[in-house]
This record gives C-alpha cells, sequence and structure tokens, in this order.
C-alpha cells in the first residue's frame, strides 16, 4: 500500500524505490539467519536493541564498509516509517544517526582532486588523436570517442550521473538558434528544481562529429533518440557510463575520476580561484 500513487513511498525515484527494498530484503534475510523471523509479527516489533546490534555486526562481519552499514540502517529505517507511519522508531533513528556520525570513507578522495582545466584538456587531446590511434574495429573506436566527450562534458558541466546518463536528444539535449542547450525538469533532479544550460561551446564541434560520425556507428542500423549509446547498440547504462569514465580517466590522468568527483573537482576550484562566489 505504501508504493500506490498515494502511499507514503509514491513520491520516491525509482532508484531509491530499489535501493529501499533491497535494503529492507537484507534485513529479513538477517533475521531469517538467526531465526528471528516469527509469521504475523509487525515490521516494526522485530526492533529491539538485541536485533539491531545483531544486524549491524553482520553487516560489517560481511565486510561491509562503515558507509555501506549506515545507509543499510538508514534504509531500513526509512521502509518502517512508510510501511508503519505511526511506530516508534526513536531507536533506530538514534542508531542511525550514530552510525552517521562514524561513517569513514573507505578511499582518500582529496588526492585524487584534479583541476578541471586539466581534465579538459586531457580530454581533448585524447579526442582529437581518436580519428588517427588504431582499435580493434570502428565500433570500439567509437566507444572511446564517446567516452572522451562524456569526460570532457563533465569536466566543463559535472551534472549528475543519473542526468548525464538520461540526455537525449531532442528531450534535454536540443538545438536552437544554432546553439546547443541542455535542460532537465525538475523531476528529473534530485533537488527537485529544472536546471538549463547552454552546451560547452568548446566542445559543439566534438559533439557534432559523434553524433554525425560515431554515434551512428554505435547504433548499428537501430534507432533511439538517446545521446550516449553503449557498443551494443543500446543507450548506456549508469553503471556503464560510470565504469568507462573511471576506466578512460585513469588511462589519461594514471587515476579513477568517477563522475562524482568531477563535482569535488570543480567545488574545489572555485573555492580556490573565486571564493566569493562559492
Amino acid at each position: 500500500k505504501f508504493l500506490e500513487p498515494d502511499g507514503k513511498a509514491a513520491n520516491w525515484k525509482e532508484k531509491t524505490r530499489i535501493g529501499v527494498m533491497k535494503r529492507y530484503s537484507l534485513w529479513l534475510g538477517y533475521l531469517v539467519s538467526v531465526g528471528l523471523l516469527k509469521d504475523g509479527s509487525k515490521p516494526s516489533e522485530r526492533i529491539s536493541k538485541d536485533t539491531l546490534t545483531g544486524y549491524v555486526r553482520w553487516l560489517e562481519a560481511r565486510g561491509n564498509a562503515s558507509i555501506t552499514v549506515s545507509n543499510s540502517v538508514r534504509d531500513l529505517r526509512e521502509a518502517l516509517r512508510v510501511m508503519e507511519p505511526g511506530a516508534d522508531l526513536s531507536l533506530i533513528t538514534e542508531l542511525a544517526t550514530t552510525l552517521h556520525s562514524r561513517e569513514k570513507p573507505v578511499r582518500v578522495k582529496h588526492t585524487r582532486i584534479m583541476h578541471p582545466d586539466d581534465l579538459l584538456s586531457g580530454a581533448l587531446s585524447f579526442l582529437d588523436d581518436v580519428p588517427n590511434a588504431k582499435f580493434r574495429n570502428n565500433t570500439c573506436q567509437a566507444g572511446k570517442y564517446r567516452d572522451g566527450l562524456i569526460v570532457a562534458f563533465l569536466a566543463c558541466r559535472p551534472i549528475r550521473l543519473e542526468n548525464i546518463t538520461a540526455m537525449s536528444l531532442g528531450q534535454q539535449l536540443t538545438q536552437y538558434d544554432e546553439r546547443w542547450h541542455c535542460s532537465f525538469e525538475a523531476d528529473e533532479m534530485k533537488d527537485k528544481c529544472p536546471l538549463a544550460f547552454s552546451f560547452p561551446e568548446r566542445l559543439v564541434p566534438y559533439l557534432e562529429i559523434y553524433i554525425d560520425t560515431y554515434r551512428p556507428v554505435l547504433l548499428k542500423g537501430n534507432e533511439s533518440c538517446d545521446l550516449w549509446i553503449s557498443t551494443r547498440g543500446r543507450r548506456m547504462s549508469e553503471q556503464a557510463v560510470y565504469w568507462n569514465t573511471c576506466r578512460l580517466t585513469e588511462d589519461l590522468f594514471g587515476q579513477r575520476i568517477n563522475p562524482h568527483l568531477f563535482r569535488d573537482c570543480a567545488a574545489s576550484a572555485l573555492a580556490t580561484e573565486d571564493p566569493e562566489h562559492i
């Protein structure tokens, strides 16, 4: 019922809904493994200091990082909140707050921060070399050009992974007045605020080469409005965009710059060079 149009979770994005469902399933799996899943009991009745302590230890024993453990408890609380709106969740809320305060990043992010200008220069040099470089086949060449353009775009416009993956011709990416423009509706954005900006002018020639030359190679005769096409002729998934970006940046710069890290790179550069407008 909580997933129905008027339910408590009706406004959740599909990704959020799937994530909470998976982590609630993980909780149920734990209860089954220790023989604590009783028929007929309400979800909130399975919450106690002992069960939560055991769950956290169980997650840690499985090798999960502190952030993953914290997120698992947070999503468990969200599932309970929408399934039983009137339930007392003070115990799990307190635990979620404590775990969040103890989160320790597994990777040291600040050592991988690069200036956006360096990211852009490296990506543009790579794009300029692709036409004359040797690849296994045309599809591989087209895929590499696509990845280089994504890296260059993120260096200029570090939008979220979900948004760059969703870009489609005629929708999020349009051309008028001889210029290319990007726009996202409020319901496409995490903060529910619409976003619009011009496609970086410096990248327009590369975008048009990709659309006219390399994208058709990737499509393999298929029809699609999606901008980023996989080597299988379909829209790229978020996971594919993520890992392809990591692989290419590692090749170009000796370290992996994931899509979200481009946002940190931009923020760091802005804070250093123009702190008055941070």
